[in-house]
């Protein structure tokens, strides 16, 4: 009996088997492929999601204390700088508490940003964003949906006081270690400008961003 008439009738005989381990290869493939296809697609949407949310950085010069606000027109000023970058603006990043003092709901561990002009020009979006004067501040639509907030309601700002010496350790002050601010939601921004900007993205919930950026009182 030659080897292919074996095989034939091999199949033929076993053709319930067959068929079952035919099918059973078919479906682990296609579930295979199915969960590599997801896992582009899902990599891929948070890759633009975090892009969206950087705007035009590329890179950020970051410290626990701090630094002076003309670093940025130093850096600028370098020679070297237009190399290998087209500007670079100063903020500063807080994390603090958020009370809509109208609805009464709150919102901890808030990214706040303090930004003026510079950073809406370095972004490109001079021209459609203006930026907030003092005691105005800019909510994302999720944070501002969380408050209950809508533009003219009074928001009290709560951060930590800054300090050389953490207020955990045995020589920080743990008497006054915050400062409230009342700030005035001009508006909320959509994600195009910069609404959902943040340079933690780890820090989000799933639900949608939490900031607000405001500026810095003087």
């Amino acid at each position: 009996m030659r080897l292919s008439t074996l095989l034939s009738r091999n199949l033929i005989y076993f053709w319930r088997s067959n068929v079952a381990v035919v099918l059973g290869v078919a479906t682990a493939v296609a579930v295979l492929a199915g969960a590599l296809l997801v896992g582009d697609s899902v990599r891929a949407s948070l890759r633009d999601l975090f892009v969206q949310r950087l705007g035009k950085t590329d890179e950020v010069i970051a410290s626990t204390s701090f630094f002076r606000e003309k670093l940025a027109g130093d850096l600028q000023a370098d020679l070297r700088f237009g190399e290998g970058f087209s500007g670079a603006c100063p903020l500063t990043v807080l994390s603090g508490l958020v009370i809509d003092e109208k609805s009464g709901r709150r919102a901890s561990s808030v990214q706040v940003y303090g930004v003026d002009d510079r950073f809406w020009r370095f972004h490109g979006l001079a021209n459609e964003v203006k930026a907030p004067t003092e005691r105005e501040a800019l909510l994302s639509p999720d944070l501002a949906n969380e408050l209950g907030s809508e533009p003219g309601h009074a928001l009290l700002l709560r951060i930590e006081k800054p300090s050389a010496i953490p207020a955990g350790s045995l020589h920080g002050r743990k008497d006054d270690l915050g400062r409230t601010i009342r700030l005035t939601l001009r508006e909320g921004l959509a994600a195009s400008h910069l609404g959902e900007f943040s340079l933690r993205p780890s820090s989000y919930r799933w639900r949608g961003c939490r900031r607000i950026s405001s500026r810095p009182p003087r």
